[in-house]
């Protein structure tokens, strides 16, 4: 988390948390080695077919084309975070499920919810007072 000031109410805890999810969610160890290296992972990787023929591929490519895949990669990923915020406020909506700090509910539809508070602060959207 990278907060100057430890988080101590559910809504700080919630903007924390939505803000270290976008934080991890640029970072991405696949496309930093495609970008960098012009590999998929370090040493021989998986044994299978799709796996080997993956890795020719990426080390075939121009820098410009790796560049361009690690950003699919990192888009990718992004778009991850975002399903899986979508999906687990589907749950506390729809099933009842919380988030809780100290035994009180985190207020997951603070701003516009999970997953669009997730794609605002990525794209540096600043948090509403409140």
């Amino acid at each position: 988390m990278s907060a100057a000031k430890e988080p101590s109410t559910p809504l700080e805890i919630y903007k924390a948390i939505i803000d270290d999810l976008v934080e991890r969610s640029s970072c991405s160890v696949s496309a930093n080695l495609v970008e960098l290296s012009g590999m998929l992972w370090k040493g021989d990787g998986p044994d299978e077919p799709e796996a080997k023929a993956a890795f020719e591929w990426v080390r075939s490519l121009t820098q410009d084309q790796r560049r361009l895949l690690a950003w699919l990669l990192r888009y990718e990923r992004s778009s991850n975070f975002h399903d899986v915020l979508a999906q687990l406020e589907w749950w506390i909506t729809c099933r009842d499920v919380a988030l809780t700090f100290r035994h009180e509910p985190l207020p997951v539809n603070f701003a516009e919810g999970m997953h669009c508070d997730f794609v605002g602060r990525c794209t540096g959207w600043e948090w509403p007072k409140g």
